[in-house]
């Protein structure tokens, strides 16, 4: 009887080198750095989460506040407003996100000068403060409404410009960094699936400041009060309608946000 050999096995294989602490990671004290970078990752799960419409649920939810305060953190610790043992006193886990919103508003020498968006960014802020996190273990929360996602797009956008600048944020994929995606392997394409799909997300959301619903439509939020010059990186896309001038309606922008192949 033939023996079954099983798939072709590869001699190479992909070896993940965290820039920035990691599993094998002993250090305890959080860097503007490695905050950045975790909270980039998780930035890029919550979207992938939402486009394949796994959103509702723990996962999802506990994400929100975290990838937040981790940018909040970030900033903090960069521009020397705190030090890691005062991050450590804004509640008794670590995780009051209001308090940290808090501290962040009042030494940030860039805020917004539209203030239904700086209301919506506290309510957003309330909102996810809201989330224990408990809810890793305790099962469903739906945090899935298009607004909710839509400023939380904008304001970890935000953050992640004023963390790295202008040019590098413009220059890249919102300021993410390419480590975040891995290709598939022997795809012909070394585009990885969720790097189209946070590209097209993030390009509907801050450019044409789109906001998608939990039922797959894209509604166009208030361009002129909810929108940021800042977080585009105003680059059009050949395959959007919008960029092409074409008068869009739900199918056609569907079809576009669907469409991962490109």
């Amino acid at each position: 009887m033939k023996r079954d050999v099983g798939w072709p096995r590869q001699r190479g294989s992909i070896i993940m080198a965290v820039k920035h602490g990691g599993v094998n990671s002993t250090g305890s004290q959080e860097t503007p750095e490695s905050l950045l970078s975790t909270a980039n990752i998780d930035f890029v799960s919550v979207l992938v989460l939402w486009y394949t419409g796994v959103a509702p649920g723990s996962t999802y939810a506990w994400m929100l506040p975290h990838t937040l305060e981790k940018y909040l953190k970030a900033y903090l610790l960069k521009y020397n407003h705190v030090t890691n043992q005062e991050l450590r006193k804004f509640g008794g886990t670590g995780h009051s996100l209001k308090k940290i919103w808090a501290k962040y508003k009042e030494v940030a020498t860039s805020t917004t000068s539209k203030p239904k968006l700086n209301e919506s960014f506290d309510q957003l802020v309330d909102d996810l403060d809201t989330i224990s996190p408990n809810v890793r273990y305790t099962g469903y929360l739906d945090f899935s409404s298009c607004s909710l996602l839509y400023f939380y797009i904008v304001l970890c956008s935000l953050l992640r410009h004023l963390l790295i600048g202008k040019a590098a944020y413009r220059s890249s994929l919102y300021g993410l960094d390419g480590f975040v995606f891995l290709p598939m392997a022997n795809m012909g394409d070394e585009t990885a699936y969720a790097e189209t799909i946070v590209s097209k997300v993030l390009h509907i959301t801050l450019e044409h400041a789109g906001a998608f619903t939990n039922m797959g439509f894209v509604n166009q939020m208030d361009f002129s009060e909810l929108s940021i010059s800042n977080t585009a990186i105003l680059q059009q896309d050949p395959n959007c309608p919008i960029c092409k001038g074409i008068v869009t309606d739900q199918a056609t922008m569907i079809k576009y946000y669907r469409n991962i192949s490109g």
